[in-house]
């Protein structure tokens, strides 16, 4: 049988930048073993798998793969699936914007389409709430500055905590002073494994707030560890960092904190994240308050995290098995 597959480029303003993603549209017919071969085929981080839903409310039932494993939630292949559905199903958009949902792992997963004149401009998926976990002590920031190839000077200099935060997946988050220093990072993946899966993360994301936009408020990059690769745009680890910029008071706050991450240029694909960080603030509390990791947060409810992309087609093709 032959099986259609479409290419989009996630979180790109133009062709060839973002995150790839190949969408099969129709897998309803692929046999469950292939799905993994045909992932590792694919050869980009995630390929996504369109079939009938068995769930009323949802338009497909979405499953993703790495070139590894089944992956249970990821965002850019999310996006990117609703996206192609959108086209390949001439769904009206006869409104800016359009609420639709997939099934996924866990249920419905709800994304907005937001359009104009029927054409799409972006689109926007609600993460989890966010956690914290605890600022990671000396030595283990010392691990992961060398798991890292970075001076542990770097980091220590960003003055903001290395921890676990998570939007639906946990990441490390890891502080760096400066752009020059990032740009040097050489990781080690079997080291960064070693301190990031003991404490629940695949995602290391590293980050400094000197931005080569202006009005980005943080540059990132992301290492997978069980991969063992630099990923262009990691949704769901965007979406941990803002709600931490939010919560360590290291961006200015409103109600609606909208940020743009960028991700993506050490690879050559640049990519540019949009997260809307929503919160309740604790009025009574003038100022930010010092948590129980030492560090400043504010008394803040985040009420929820919404991941923003645009979405490129740039091909199609057939796999014939």
């Amino acid at each position: 049988m032959n099986h259609r597959f479409v290419l989009v480029d996630v979180f790109a303003d133009r062709p060839l930048a973002g995150n790839p993603l190949a969408v099969f549209p129709d897998a309803g017919s692929i046999p469950d073993e292939l799905l993994q071969p045909i992932a590792r085929e694919m050869d980009h981080a995630a390929t996504a798998f369109l079939s009938p839903s068995t769930i009323a409310g949802a338009l497909f039932r979405l499953r993703i793969f790495s070139r590894e494993r089944q992956i249970d939630f990821a965002a850019h292949p999310a996006l990117g699936a609703h996206f192609v559905h959108a086209i390949e199903s001439n769904l009206p958009l006869r409104e800016s914007v359009t609420s639709v949902a997939h099934e996924g792992h866990s249920g419905l997963v709800q994304v907005d389409i937001r359009s104009e004149g029927g054409r799409i401009g972006m689109l926007r998926l609600r993460l989890k709430r966010p956690e914290m976990g605890r600022r990671l002590p000396a030595e283990q920031v010392a691990r992961v500055a060398r798991a890292l190839g970075l001076e542990e000077e770097s980091l220590q200099a960003a003055n903001q905590p290395v921890k676990i935060a998570s939007a639906g997946l946990p990441c490390l988050i890891v502080p760096v002073a400066t752009r020059e220093a990032l740009a040097g990072a050489r990781p080690r993946y079997g080291d960064l494994r070693d301190v990031a899966e003991p404490l629940g993360a695949t995602i290391v994301y590293a980050f400094t707030k000197e931005t080569r936009d202006p009005k980005a408020a943080a540059h990132a990059r992301a290492f997978d560890t069980i991969g063992a690769t630099e990923l262009p745009g990691a949704g769901a680890a965007a979406g941990a960092l803002s709600a931490y910029l939010v919560a360590h008071a290291a961006v200015p706050v409103a109600p609606v904190t909208a940020l743009a991450i960028e991700q993506g240029h050490a690879v050559g694909r640049p990519s540019t994240l949009f997260v809307e960080v929503h919160v309740d603030a604790d009025k009574s509390a003038k100022k930010p308050r010092e948590s129980e990791d030492g560090t400043e947060t504010r008394r803040l409810s985040i009420r929820g995290i919404y991941l923003g992309a645009r979405v490129i087609r740039v091909g199609a093709g057939e796999l014939e098995l």
